[in-house]
């Protein structure tokens, strides 16, 4: 592949990775909104959305494997390359949770018809959801934009999604010992906060790979 051509099919693989990361947000902002009111119907189409995530995921890996096979970069090409398929990855997980909070939402609701839920959705649950899709928009910011400055001020943003976490699950424990009957609603309200914790560590990575491109410097598991 003549060079012209590689700085294109490049090009083309960063307008990718953009995409997907917007899909992806996209699909976690509508799952938000769908835990918080309850709405089964919107649960299901985003359940139904993982399917193009995936694809998407297959298709840049695909892409950069072959780029990485036929043009063998060197420096900066092949960390974003390397990084490439990393990020395809992360953010494929990303949407796995997703399509797991939309199914946690199908839960609650069936337990709410059950009269197995508690009378109000946790505060923290939803000051997670806020903080949480924050850090994904920032972190997608800071590569589109190739901002290594903004992606260091994403690392900061974990410790407080751990704490939220940590809230949560005391508060659920505690509404749980009072009335045994919410055991099943603690557990997917438990489970919900998880899903938010983890997508906090993937917009982590997500970060933590700007940096290494825009660097070649590796903090993954590196900061505090």
């Amino acid at each position: 592949m003549v060079m012209g051509s590689f700085i294109q099919e490049l090009t083309k693989l960063r307008e990718s990775l953009v995409a997907m990361g917007y899909a992806v947000s996209d699909m976690l902002v509508d799952a938000v909104a769908a835990l918080n009111a309850g709405d089964e119907e919107q649960a299901r189409l985003i359940i139904a959305r993982d399917k193009a995530i995936n694809a998407m995921e297959n298709n840049i890996v695909d892409r950069a494997i072959n780029l990485i096979a036929t043009n063998q970069p060197v420096a900066g090409d092949l960390r974003f390359l390397a990084s490439s398929l990393r990020l395809a990855t992360e953010l494929e997980r990303m949407g796995d949770l997703g399509s797991n909070i939309a199914r946690r939402t199908l839960s609650l609701a069936r337990l709410g018809r059950e009269g197995a839920a508690a009378d109000n959705f946790p505060e923290n649950i939803k000051t997670m959801c806020v903080k949480t899709i924050d850090m994904l928009k920032q972190s997608l910011s800071a590569f589109e934009d190739r901002d290594p400055e903004r992606a260091d001020q994403v690392l900061a943003l974990d410790d407080a999604i751990d704490d939220l976490n940590r809230q949560v699950r005391a508060d659920i424990l505690s509404i749980v010992f009072q009335d045994g009957r919410k055991v099943a609603w603690g557990l997917e309200i438990i489970n919900t906060a998880s899903h938010f914790e983890r997508l906090g560590d993937h917009a982590t990575n997500l970060a933590e790979e700007t940096i290494f491109m825009a660097r070649g410097k590796n903090v993954r598991h590196h900061h505090f």
